[in-house]
């Protein structure tokens, strides 16, 4: 499929969270100076931060582009999809999270 993004500048983004994981406590007997300790504590060494050091979630940013010529091609898909599908705006609605749709329904045009 041949496409054309138009413009250099994202029309929009998603903010996802990822989920907290829950980690066990330090153990009594560990040294405070032990390198172990933050990997069981999740925080950075000497930080003062209650924040954990892992990723706490990432953004998703959706360019505007424009299909000049040609139909998708998904068998050279490495994910194992099938099958596609060219829907309107009102049939997305449906099929994804209310947060989702609250974040990407003012980026997709009217009929």
């Amino acid at each position: 499929m041949n496409t054309w993004v138009v413009g250099h500048a994202p029309v929009g983004h998603y903010n996802f969270d990822f989920p907290i994981k829950a980690t066990p406590p330090p153990s009594a007997d560990t040294d405070n100076d032990n390198d172990n300790d933050n990997a069981t504590t999740n925080k950075p060494k000497n930080s003062g931060s209650n924040l954990p050091v892992e990723l706490l979630g990432e953004k998703v940013f959706f360019m505007k582009a424009r299909i000049m010529a040609g139909r998708p091609d998904l068998s050279k898909n490495v994910l194992g999809d099938t099958e596609g599908r060219w829907l309107a705006k009102e049939e997305i609605q449906g099929l994804v999270t209310p947060k989702y749709w609250s974040s990407v329904r003012n980026m997709l045009a009217e009929r």
